[in-house]
């Protein structure tokens, strides 16, 4: 980013902050810091021609010469001081900024502030300068320059151009609520600092980041910074970025400072909006190149590498090599992921990190070899052996860590995952488990949980538990009250689970979510068993008939019981749909920056998944016995969506037309 209007911000703070001399003096230091400088000149020099000689009045000569950006006469006039008196600060503050603005020589301006500081270590112009001076002579770390304006601020809290300062460093380390934080400190103190377009950067750093709570106060601030000055390419590059569309905005940053990563990502978004795939790759790879470790940057190159890769070999080469930096990338997180559950074996944070790693490793080497595609409307796997090795090696590691230690639930949980898988990692339906199957395993590994270690992970598996028993189409396992008594033995161990557990046919997010929905579902349940004996003492006849849709050969009490059961299914199924829906709606209102969504996405493709695992069970229940007007009714429902997709460039949602495994398509897949 090209931050400018820095000689703006150092004059304020010669025009803002006292200084500290010695007296005699007061009248002429007061005009200089009230801005009075020819009033001030005239008083210096009425005083001049009578003592010639006075260190006062020629110190705060040195200090007017320095404002008025006379260099050259500040030299000069310091060494005479100098000579007399070595330990001025004030003189020597004045030479260093002569040094630095006059002459360019930022390493003997430091020297001069550094000897300043040693006649008095709180002096607040030469701890402020110092910190100017290593910022823009590009002395040292940048890390060094915070830590000066650090000193500054702590010397002075109300130096509002040094907060000013050091936002805009927060901002550059990438830092952007600690930049937000000093940024709004400066303009509380000063509301004129011209500091408004790095507001907003890292406001905008924080919403591309997935905070929406700021967009509004970004765009405000790009708004504020252009009334201030209309050619700041920055704020124009942000105005575009917040406002779709804006291609004069993002055109004329361009003009101004095509070297700012900012124009480059704008035009990127205008060009990828309009479909011009390859003049957006070509945006985004300049963006990376003057920006090479922003995560924002390498992800917009990568998808833009993605959608031009096609019809641009140059954009196909790229996103083979960001791909494979990506797959190296991800596969040593998983290795000091693992190194993290080593050192902390109860920690369920750190083996949800891992676990979640490798499942994105594995999606990545997928993706990379195009491992699964769709040839007449089926499902291809080809082999990847980079893949089968990566799935083999997951599995292996599991259960390797459940065998070394039997005992410990947190590795116990975590391998319930591959419980349906081969050797190999991967699922094949022979080796599916049955409920009971996992209801035994986890019961089992739940009794490991010595009351201290892994609490997380028991309170988990304790709600895995009530979740398998609260599923109501399934006769075997069935059972509200101990579905309720494993919810609450969650609730005993850990009262407000963190993050979201695995949802398990309705199961909720929390043990109080859970115990609620067992009641809904027991009170359905027991419901139907009353309309099921009802019907028997009635008979079993049905109205039947050519609209109902009713299938011939059906004994009426199934399909009366299929009937009941679908009332039942119907508005959980249309309860998921409305959430997806409204989930995958605020992820399309992100636009261009709706690739942040993460968490929203994740959150689609759970609600999706179960909602499809809810219908699949049904239909393998009572499918045969519903009549075609409710079967396909509630086909449809789950088709909306379930089907529903959204694109990660452009936040358009759409109904995908491929087809996965089982005949859905979509976040379910």
């Amino acid at each position: 980013m090209t931050f400018m209007r820095i000689p703006l911000l150092i004059l304020a703070i010669f025009l803002c902050v006292p200084a500290a001399f010695s007296q005699p003096g007061a009248e002429i230091v007061a005009m200089i810091n009230k801005g009075e400088l020819d009033a001030a000149a005239a008083r210096i020099e009425a005083v001049l021609k009578t003592r010639p000689n006075d260190l006062a009045t020629l110190t705060q000569k040195v200090r007017l010469l320095v404002i008025k950006k006379q260099y050259v006469e500040t030299e000069t006039l310091v060494n005479r001081i100098i000579t007399r008196d070595p330990k001025n600060k004030i003189a020597l503050n004045a030479r260093g900024v002569a040094k630095r603005d006059g002459k360019k020589d930022f390493t003997a301006a430091l020297a001069d502030f550094d000897k300043a500081l040693a006649v008095d270590p709180e002096y607040p112009q030469a701890s402020f300068n110092r910190g100017v001076t290593l910022y823009l002579g590009k002395l040292g770390e940048k890390s060094d320059a915070l830590d000066a304006f650090s000193y500054a601020i702590e010397v002075n809290p109300e130096n509002a151009t040094a907060r000013a300062m050091r936002g805009r460093l927060f901002n550059e380390f990438g830092r952007y609520k600690l930049a937000l934080l000093d940024l709004n400190k400066a303009l509380s103190i000063n509301k004129d600092l011209p500091v408004y377009a790095d507001r907003a950067y890292a406001q905008l750093l924080m919403y591309a980041a997935g905070d929406r709570s700021v967009v509004q106060a970004a765009a405000s601030d790009a708004d504020a910074a252009l009334r201030i000055n209309p050619s700041d390419a920055t704020a124009l590059a942000i105005r575009s970025l917040l406002k779709p569309g804006s291609a004069a905005d993002a055109q004329k940053a361009f003009q101004i400072d095509p070297n700012n990563y900012l124009t480059r990502m704008a035009l990127g978004y205008l060009k990828r909006s309009n479909k011009d795939f390859v003049g957006a790759f070509d945006e985004f790879e300049a963006a990376y190149k003057i920006v090479p470790n922003s995560t924002w940057a390498a992800d917009d190159l990568f998808i833009a590498a993605g959608q031009a890769k096609d019809t641009y070999p140059k954009a196909a080469a790229a996103y083979r090599e960001l791909f494979a930096r990506r797959i190296t990338r991800q596969r040593e997180r998983v290795e000091l992921l693992k190194v993290a559950v080593e050192d902390d074996p109860w920690d369920y944070g750190a083996y949800e990190r891992l676990e979640k790693a490798w499942t994105e490793l594995l999606e990545m080497i997928d993706k990379a070899h195009g491992r699964m595609t769709y040839s007449g409307g089926r499902l291809v796997t080809k082999q990847v052996p980079e893949y089968d090795a990566e799935s083999k090696a997951s599995r292996a590691y599991w259960y390797d860590l459940h065998a070394k230690n039997p005992k410990n639930v947190c590795a116990g949980y975590f391998k319930y995952s591959f419980l349906d898988t081969n050797a190999n990692g991967f699922y094949e339906p022979n080796n599916k488990r049955s409920d009971s199957f996992k209801l035994n395993y986890l019961k089992g590994e739940l009794a490991n949980y010595d009351g201290t270690n892994g609490a997380e992970c028991a309170a988990r598996i304790a709600l895995y538990i009530s979740g398998l028993h609260n599923v109501f189409y399934s006769t075997s396992v069935y059972d509200p009250a101990l579905a309720k008594q494993f919810a609450e033995r969650s609730k005993q161990i850990k009262a407000d689970l963190k993050n979201d557990p695995n949802i398990i046919d309705g199961a909720g997010s929390t043990a109080d979510e859970s115990l609620s929905n067992i009641a809904y579902w027991k009170a359905q349940d027991d419901a139907w068993k009353k309309e099921l004996e009802r019907m028997k003492q009635s008979g079993t006849s049905s109205d039947g008939g050519s609209g109902s849709g009713r299938r011939s050969g059906v004994d009426p009490a199934m399909e009366r019981a299929a009937i009941a059961a679908y009332e039942r299914v119907h508005p959980q199924i249309e309860r998921l749909g409305e959430q997806i829906i409204s989930a995958a709606g605020k992820v399309q209102n992100g636009g261009s920056l709706s690739f942040t969504f993460k968490g929203t996405r994740q959150r689609i493709t759970n609600l999706q998944r179960q909602m499809v695992d809810i219908y699949y069970k049904f239909i393998g229940v009572h499918g045969p016995n519903l009549p075609d007007s409710l079967a396909r009714h509630l086909k449809s429902d789950v088709g909306r969506a379930g089907n529903l997709r959204n694109d990660y460039s452009t936040g358009e949602a759409y109904v995908a037309s491929g087809q996965c495994s089982s005949g859905w398509s979509g976040y379910g897949c």
